[in-house]
């Protein structure tokens, strides 16, 4: 039996700190997937969309512990670069259900802190396992 339902879609959150990016977590990164330190990989903001959605999806009273990655993809409007400092708004897209599992999809938008312009977006699948 799942504990939520459609009417998640069209929640909004918005990330309750800033982030700069570093030149060493985007190093550090870049090690992590063997890419070249000094690349920035198109990846790298899932580590702080995951940051933001651990912020709000307990809020709903889903178990963080229970999440399987599903589906990720990213839309770039300019490359990210260290020294920036970023905002994320989140919305879940759309919620099903199926087999007793709850499938969660998240876009989050990466904006500038400084301009308010829109740096990049990225899109999650959740899948949260039944018990």
């Amino acid at each position: 039996m799942t504990a939520h339902g459609p009417e998640l879609v069209g929640r909004r959150f918005s990330a309750a700190s800033t982030y700069q990016i570093s030149a060493d977590a985007i190093a550090n990164f870049s090690r992590a997937i063997g890419a070249e330190p000094d690349s920035i990989p198109p990846t790298f903001l899932i580590s702080f969309a995951i940051k933001a959605a651990e912020e709000f999806l307990p809020t709903l009273n889903f178990d963080w512990s229970r999440v399987v990655h599903g589906d990720q993809r990213f839309a770039h409007d300019r490359q990210i670069q260290a020294g920036d400092v970023l905002t994320i708004t989140s919305e879940i897209e759309s919620y099903k259900s199926l087999a007793g599992n709850e499938f969660v999809a998240i876009r989050s938008d990466f904006l500038d802190a400084r301009n308010g312009k829109k740096v990049s977006s990225a899109w999650s699948t959740l899948v949260f396992r039944g018990a």
